[in-house]
């Protein structure tokens, strides 16, 4: 993976081409390209070329960010692609980007994180993700950004005998390594 993530961040750096893949290690995007199906509808903390890949993969995504700018250059992103099965919503509140309220418990099938406060948006995430759904951890080897994101997965699958996937490589985009966390419901 390293020549991909070297070409895929000179791209971006240089040529300000950002290829539509999630930005989370490689071995993650490949797992979830595995289990993802068409029906799925999905949550998402954090846009980016994640909510592009996703669009295109599944029924539905609701995709939150805190950046105005960074919204809209994956708006025009889905206007380009004529994807219209994505809901952007701007918030910039961490509490309010954990505040997933407003939908149903047992509602989606995939939940990512990879923005707002992680932790808060995995403790809300459990009553959320349908039994055997999936929520995905990003960069859950970093307590600055995650809190205690990851344990609050890894006791939520324990009490439940449900299945962990722990992801370490390169990611699209950039070029370093970085870790995710995936949890079967």
């Amino acid at each position: 993976m390293f020549p991909k993530a070297l070409l895929y961040a000179i791209q971006r750096k240089y040529f300000n081409i950002y290829k539509v893949l999630p930005w989370i290690p490689f071995s993650a995007v490949s797992k979830i390209e595995s289990i993802i199906k068409p029906s799925w509808k999905v949550l998402e903390i954090g846009a980016g070329m994640s909510t592009i890949w996703l669009a295109k993969n599944v029924f539905s995504v609701v995709s939150i960010e805190a950046d105005k700018n960074w919204i809209n250059r994956i708006q025009e992103n889905l206007d380009k692609h004529q994807l219209k099965n994505v809901k952007l919503i701007f918030e910039n509140r961490g509490d309010l980007m954990a505040d997933f309220s407003n939908y149903p418990d047992e509602h989606f099938d995939f939940i990512l994180i990879d923005g707002g406060p992680r932790d808060l948006c995995c403790q809300n995430a459990l009553t959320k993700i349908k039994k055997g759904g999936y929520i995905y951890l990003d960069n859950s080897d970093s307590n600055h950004l995650c809190g205690n994101g990851a344990e609050i997965l890894k006791e939520f699958a324990k009490k439940g005998s449900n299945k962990t996937y722990k992801f370490i490589d390169f990611v699209p985009g950039n070029f370093f390594v970085t870790e995710g966390l995936l949890v079967q419901a």
